[in-house]
C-alpha cells in the first residue's frame, strides 16, 4: 500500500500553494475548479516520483477551514537540511513551533506551522 496523497483544506489556497512550493521544492497543477460542488483545489508533487504529493483544496461553501490535529512531515535528508529549513523559515516570518530536538524514537526534527496553522515536521 502506498498513500496517494495527503490533502490540506485552506481558507487561502494560493498563499498555501506558493509556500509549499517555496519552502519544499514542490510543482503545482493547474486549478481544478468545480463550481457546482464548490471545490477548487491543486496538486502538489516533489521531484521524487514514488513520493505522495499534497492536495491544497477550498471548499467555498464552508466559512474557514479549521486546522486540525493531523500533522504533516517532510524529511530533509539530514540535520544541516533540518536547521537550515527551519531558519530559513524563522527569517521568512514563519513561526517555529518547536525548536529542532531529537526525538524519543531518535529522529531529528523541528516544528513549523503553515499559513493556516497547519504543524509542519522538518525531519532529518
Amino acid at each position: 500500500m502506498r498513500i496517494s496523497h495527503i490533502g490540506i483544506e485552506a481558507n487561502d489556497i494560493e498563499r498555501l500553494r506558493y509556500w509549499y512550493m517555496r519552502y519544499f521544492a514542490m510543482s503545482s497543477s493547474e486549478l481544478y475548479s468545480d463550481p457546482a460542488r464548490g471545490v477548487q483545489c491543486y496538486f502538489l508533487r516533489s521531484s521524487d516520483p514514488s513520493a505522495s504529493s499534497l492536495e491544497i483544496l477550498h471548499h467555498s461553501d464552508k466559512q474557514s477551514a479549521q486546522p486540525t490535529t493531523a500533522h504533516l512531515a517532510v524529511s530533509t535528508g539530514s540535520r544541516q537540511g533540518v536547521d537550515f529549513l527551519i531558519e530559513l523559515l524563522r527569517t521568512d516570518g514563519n513561526t517555529v513551533a518547536r525548536e529542532p530536538f531529537v526525538a524519543v524514537n531518535g529522529c531529528y526534527m523541528g516544528v513549523v506551522l503553515d499559513p493556516e496553522g497547519n504543524r509542519v515536521e522538518i525531519t532529518e
